[in-house]
């Protein structure tokens, strides 16, 4: 791959995973800052910027299965340390041993048939050791191929599992509804409503009801958001 040889990566031993449950983004920030100069060779600011940022164009393009990782190593960029850089070098060697993984789309039959739509919504609760917000992560496949995917920070701190995963259901059904009006101005059609996959089962008790129960009126807005795309008939939230 042209972006490790580019970062002198090439001869690096894979890895099986980007990144490992215990990195501890608290931790990492105590680390010895990266120089902003250096001579030949040496890691500065300017190499971990580079790097994250092929990184991030890779993520962002054909390799979902990265997006969690390379969005810890890219809130780093402002002050990164030398750990910072090992992260992002290990998310560089485990794509050098699966360059075989690919993003592929089967192709159709003849006959007439309706295109799959299915969303998928998760939180990390509290992932960030720092300011505890949470992270929302997201996929929406037509056909089962990926075709938008997401990982950010939630704006809020979130009090609750439930909580994180209603806010990350919320923001995947705005996602689908852009999804779902492409594909009309596109004239394909496609199966409605569209499920989506909610990895929180008491996230979707909330929606039995007309109202939020006492634990859950501070995300009043998100459950009547998702609420209104569900009566509307556009979304179908499932465990």
């Amino acid at each position: 791959m042209d972006m490790l040889k580019e970062h002198g990566l090439e001869m690096g031993h894979s890895v099986r995973v980007p990144i490992t449950q215990d990195w501890n983004d608290n931790e990492e920030s105590v680390a010895v800052p990266l120089p902003v100069f250096g001579g030949d060779g040496e890691v500065t600011v300017k190499v971990f910027q580079s790097l994250v940022g092929s990184l991030l164009w890779i993520s962002r393009c054909t390799r979902p299965d990265i997006a969690f990782a390379v969005h810890k190593a890219s809130r780093r960029t402002h002050k990164p340390t030398m750990g910072d850089y090992k992260l992002a070098k290990k998310i560089a060697r485990y794509l050098s041993g699966t360059k075989t993984l690919r993003l592929s789309m089967i192709g159709r039959e003849d006959e007439p048939k309706l295109l799959q739509v299915v969303g998928y919504s998760d939180a990390d609760f509290a992932a960030d050791k720092g300011d505890r917000k949470s992270v929302t992560g997201g996929l929406i496949t037509i056909d089962g191929m990926p075709v938008s995917w997401m990982c950010k920070k939630q704006g809020g701190v979130s009090l609750s599992t439930m909580e994180a995963e209603f806010t990350a259901a919320s923001i995947m059904a705005r996602e689908l509804l852009g999804i779902r009006e492409l594909l009309q101005e596109l004239d394909l059609r496609f199966e409605e409503p569209i499920p989506l996959r909610v990895d929180n089962q008491a996230a979707l008790k909330q929606l039995d009801g007309e109202r939020a129960s006492a634990k859950a009126k501070h995300i009043d807005v998100h459950i009547k958001n998702v609420g209104d795309f569900t009566m509307r008939g556009i979304i179908k939230p499932e465990y």
